[in-house]
C-alpha cells in the first residue's frame, strides 16, 4: 500500500475550500442574482442602457451564474473526495 501524506495544511485548506463552497459561493451568487433581479426591473431602472441590459447583459449573466452554481456542484463532489481520502488516510 502506498505511503500518504496529509498536513495539517491540507485538511485545512480542504475545510475551507468546502466551507466556500457549500455557503459563501452560494450565498454571493443568490446575492448577484437578487441584485442583477432587482436591477433588471423597470421599476428600479428604466432607459436605454437599461433596456439592454434587461435583454443582453442580465439574461446572460443569469445563465453564467446558474453555470457557477452547476460547476460548483461538480467541484463540491471533488472536495468530498479528497475529504475522504484524507480520513481514510488518518489525517481526521
Amino acid at each position: 500500500m502506498p505511503t500518504v501524506k496529509i498536513t495539517d495544511q491540507a485538511k485545512a485548506d480542504a475545510v475551507r475550500m468546502n466551507n466556500m463552497i457549500n455557503t459563501e459561493m452560494p450565498n454571493l451568487i443568490n446575492q448577484m442574482n437578487t441584485l442583477g433581479q432587482q436591477m433588471a426591473d423597470p421599476q428600479n431602472w428604466d432607459g436605454p442602457l437599461a433596456m439592454q441590459y434587461r435583454g443582453q447583459v442580465w439574461p446572460d449573466a443569469r445563465n453564467k451564474l446558474q453555470a457557477m452554481r452547476n460547476s460548483l456542484s461538480e467541484l463540491q463532489q471533488s472536495v468530498r473526495k479528497v475529504m475522504d481520502n484524507i480520513s481514510h488516510a488518518g489525517g481526521a
